[in-house]
């Protein structure tokens, strides 16, 4: 009995180790990553949503972004750990802008750190990148909580209004990197899969050493009778 207790302890220990070599058992975290925020006269969108080096989607841009409360496709959509960075490329804004956080769904309640839970804060009023040197970018602002994050423009705080959308977990969408990472996320799958063919491994070990065990303690009691 004590040597089967022995054997089966021993694939316990194979069992963990063969788990902890893979990564501790854990499918790794989200690749944090950065998603631009487009300042323009007078809206913001996300990077990717909009192709406004032309002038059809930056028309269309202005069209959806530019009111009271804009549409979806102005959202930002990130994930718990991501980060935001407002920033403004062509076409150049003209206009001075802030980005300046709200805490409701009407951008009514704004100013400088009224909401303990946002961390957008306030840009302070910055200046627009031509002429003269620039205020942009804004950020990175990371985003830790899930949840609605709104903002808006204190110069032009009528029609010039986004929202932060934080989930948790991976979602879709075009980023861009603050820095060059593109195999992030590929390197993220590959360890969760490695990861997971070691556990099937560890287990399947542990359970055909607990067989074999077992099968020879009862081979030997019978011999004994």
């Amino acid at each position: 009995m004590r040597r089967l207790a022995t054997l089966l302890a021993a694939a316990g220990v194979l069992a963990v180790s063969l788990v902890l070599l893979g990564g501790n058992g854990t499918v790794p975290a989200h690749a944090a990553t950065n998603l631009n925020v487009h300042v323009h006269d007078d809206f913001y969108h996300p990077a990717g949503t909009f192709l406004v080096a032309n002038v059809t989607d930056h028309a269309a841009a202005q069209a959806a972004c530019e009111v009271p409360i804009p549409d979806s496709q102005c959202d930002a959509s990130i994930s718990v750990g991501d980060t935001i960075t407002w920033v403004s490329p062509a076409p150049l804004a003209a206009n001075l802008h802030t980005v300046t956080e709200c805490t409701n769904a009407t951008f009514t309640v704004c100013g400088p750190a009224v909401s303990a839970v946002s961390p957008i804060n306030d840009s302070g009023v910055r200046n627009p990148p031509s002429p003269g040197p620039s205020g942009w970018p804004y950020g990175p602002i990371l985003f830790n909580d899930p949840g609605v994050y709104y903002y808006r423009c204190e110069i032009h705080p009528a029609t010039m209004r986004g929202r932060v959308l934080v989930v948790a977990g991976s979602v879709g969408g075009a980023v861009e990197q603050l820095t060059d990472s593109p195999t992030a996320s590929s390197s993220a799958e590959s360890a969760a899969t490695t990861t997971g063919y070691l556990l099937i491994a560890g287990l399947t070990a542990l359970l055909a050493i607990t067989i074999s065990a077992g099968g020879v303690y009862a081979w030997k009691r019978t011999r004994r009778e």
